[in-house]
């Protein structure tokens, strides 16, 4: 079942909790913008993996809640529409950007041949830590049907 509860990292009321099989929950916070699971606690492979492989930044501004679970900062992706991530120096200078997806054009270099889209990284706009929602709102995250 989904639902919104209190965030265990920002107190937050935005939390989207969605539970995906008996032993698995995941929360998806609007407020901070970050995420965990009931698989993501310290010490475990899953946050060994996340870790291993995310940024720098990410591994600063990792969370551990009284549940012991780890939060970290999302990326989000919106296929043809764009991307919200974060950006910055250190855990004490950082932001939120969205980058929209505008269209290939001739001459564009492909990932893979079915690309249509790049996200524009000459446009990108910068949010504070506390404007998640608004970073979203800027690649249409919530007009998403």
């Amino acid at each position: 079942m989904d639902k919104l509860v209190i965030c265990k990292r920002c107190g937050s009321n935005a939390c989207y909790e969605q539970q995906v099989n008996e032993q698995v929950s995941t929360w998806m916070c609007m407020g901070c913008g970050f995420t965990t699971s009931t698989v993501m606690v310290e010490g475990s492979s899953a946050v060994t993996q996340a870790i291993e492989s995310a940024p720098e930044l990410y591994k600063d501004l990792q969370y551990k809640d009284e549940d012991g679970r780890i939060w970290l900062p999302a990326t989000i992706t919106v296929p043809n529409k764009g991307m919200v991530f974060i950006d910055g120096t250190s855990s004490k200078s950082w932001r939120w950007a969205a980058a929209k997806a505008v269209p290939l054009q001739e001459g564009d270099k492909r990932i893979s041949a079915d690309q249509t889209h790049k996200m524009d990284m000459k446009n990108v706009q910068y949010f504070k830590e506390s404007d998640f929602m608004e970073a979203l709102d800027v690649i249409g995250f919530f007009a998403l049907q």
